[in-house]
């Protein structure tokens, strides 16, 4: 039996068992047209789907595929992407993933059409002997040795293991639920708990209100009005696709000024057990509306804010080692009072895999433009950027080169104030320099946490990083060695991944443009380091290349970028 016919076969009993009501079924067989979207792929179809992709008997196409009138094609045939044009005749089974397939005249399918992510364009030009099945929903995949691996459902991830949820009764048009969670511990709130329901109507618009309790819980059991905050957020999706939304929030939180140089578990265990945070933090109150989207690889969102900010003292949370009264790094303070901006969030993500990427674009902009309130008793009137550019790229087999290119700070003269302010050094940036080394003088100065300052106004940083995996089989009988000992007692098989990086970047706060600053070679520092994945744990060291410094060892639970 082809890998087709079995694909077939878990379709119609699929649809044999399903709701007596085939227009309630997310498989529309025989029908011209997908299937309303937003739809689930059942499970049991999308892994008949990769069996007949991987099976060897199997002709693949990938990308714009054109089958020639005068052509004919014997055997079952898989396309990924698109879009395909037929002309010729294909004898066997055909599956299109992600992909439209146009039926030109004279066109000729002897077995079953299956498309998904996709539709038939001018069926009746074409004849197809078997059926004709569609799926609206898109079909998320990776590549791997063998062909294909599904990755699931397009549909939100469910909230990480830490995320505690007690399900209220379901409703008939839509869902609720308690929601529970510990925000990252931090020296001025110690470990925030978040508490408050979530509702979610049903159909293909659905509303969703969610009101949550924050407790900063650094004061104990005997909290006052200070220790608590909040999130009151109503989001409409509109479109029938959750991909385009309105969302309005009124808040209270305590925010990091920067965080994309250390996820934030990687920060709260270094808090928790080795009394060292490296973020500071300040207060927003107030409200925001955004208008967010994402279609296929691209994201983005449009915000206005109305918020007042606010700077915090350090506190002293209890910690695992060197829990004594020792003070922690001041936070540092930031410019107080109102702000009122507006936020564009433009992006495209085309990764292969989120989580473990080896090939295609992560980018990210992000603009602020100030056109309101009074920051340090200063008419609030600046422009801030963000850009981060990621490019992954597999160069062999098990081997990945990673660039990515990180910038931000003012454009035009206006100064920034404290909380929109850059810092590089230390893991996450430069590993091969001290933690937030590079920070203009503000923590040197003495005056950090009494006087308004972050750090810089402008940087840049360049990061490089070659990956390369090893594999290591052990085997107690060693004339087996090499062939696949799952569940044997006597054999190992270790994948760890050797990581070779390199960084170079540049802080100031000078009045020059990133072109004339960058341009004189002695501004920049630069590390280079190698380190080993063992695969959710990385152990690496890093050495200076700019100034003086020695061998430094660090750890992440994640990769580098």
């Amino acid at each position: 039996m082809s890998g087709a016919t079995r694909f077939v076969g878990t379709v119609t009993l699929l649809l044999i068992t399903s709701s007596p009501s085939i227009g309630q079924d997310t498989v529309v067989v025989g029908a011209r047209t997908p299937a309303p979207p937003g739809a689930e792929l059942p499970a049991g179809v999308a892994a008949a789907l990769v069996d007949f992709y991987n099976s060897t008997s199997t002709i693949r196409f990938s990308g714009r595929t054109r089958i020639p009138a005068e052509r004919t094609i014997g055997g079952d045939v898989a396309i990924l992407g698109g879009p395909v044009e037929l002309a010729g005749r294909i004898a066997g089974d055909v599956v299109v993933v992600n992909g439209d397939i146009t039926l030109l005249e004279g066109s000729r399918i002897s077995g079953d059409l299956t498309v998904v992510g996709g539709i038939v364009v001018d069926s009746e030009a074409g004849r197809v002997d078997g059926l004709i099945t569609t799926y609206a929903s898109v079909f998320r995949y990776r590549h791997t040795e063998d062909g294909i691996e599904y990755l699931g459902s397009t549909r939100e991830r469910e909230p990480p293991p830490s995320r505690q949820r007690l399900r209220l009764p379901s409703w008939e048009m839509g869902e609720s639920e308690i929601y529970l969670a510990a925000r990252p511990y931090n020296r001025t709130e110690g470990l925030p708990l978040v508490l408050g329901p979530r509702i979610e109507t049903g159909g293909s618009n659905p509303l969703r209100f969610e009101a949550f309790l924050i407790w900063r819980t650094q004061s104990g059991f005997d909290p006052d009005d200070k220790d608590f905050g909040w999130e009151v957020r109503l989001r409409q999706f509109l479109g029938g696709h959750r991909d385009l939304w309105l969302e309005g929030t009124y808040w209270s939180v305590v925010d990091p000024i920067e965080n994309w140089k250390l996820t934030n578990l990687e920060n709260s265990l270094m808090l928790f057990f080795f009394r060292r945070d490296y973020r500071d933090y300040y207060k927003r109150q107030g409200w925001y509306g955004r208008l967010g989207w994402r279609a296929r690889s691209l994201f983005g969102s449009f915000e206005y804010r109305d918020e007042r900010n606010r700077s915090l003292e350090a506190r002293s949370p209890w910690t695992i080692f060197w829990n004594t009264d020792d003070e922690f790094r001041p936070n540092t303070a930031i410019d107080d009072g109102n702000l009122r901006s507006l936020v564009l969030t433009v992006g495209i993500d085309t990764r292969n895999d989120r989580d473990d990427p080896w090939s295609g674009w992560l980018n990210e902009l992000r603009l602020e433009q100030a056109i309101g309130g009074e920051l340090s008793a200063s008419d609030a009137d600046f422009t801030h950027f963000f850009l981060d550019v990621r490019r992954y790229n597999r160069v062999s087999r098990g081997s990945i080169l990673g660039l990515r290119l990180v910038g931000g700070g003012r454009i035009g003269k206006t100064t920034l104030p404290a909380q929109r302010e850059h810092v590089i050094g230390g893991v996450g940036s430069l590993p091969g320099y001290d933690m937030l080394q590079f920070d203009c003088g503000v923590r040197s100065s003495g005056l950090a946490g009494t006087e308004p300052g972050y750090g810089c106004q402008r940087f840049t940083l360049f990061q490089a990083e070659y990956r390369t995996g090893l594999r290591f089989n052990f085997h107690w009988n060693y004339a087996e060695t090499g062939a696949r000992f799952r569940g044997d007692p006597f054999s190992a098989h270790f994948d760890p991944t050797i990581v070779l990086f390199y960084n170079a970047g540049a802080a100031w706060d000078s009045q020059e443009g990133f072109i004339d600053y960058l341009g004189k070679s002695d501004n920049w520092v630069a590390d280079a380091g190698a380190g080993l994945d063992l695969g959710g744990l990385g152990l690496y060291f890093a050495y200076p290349l700019v100034g003086s410094g020695g061998l430094n060892f660090f750890v992440r639970l994640t990769r580098r970028f």
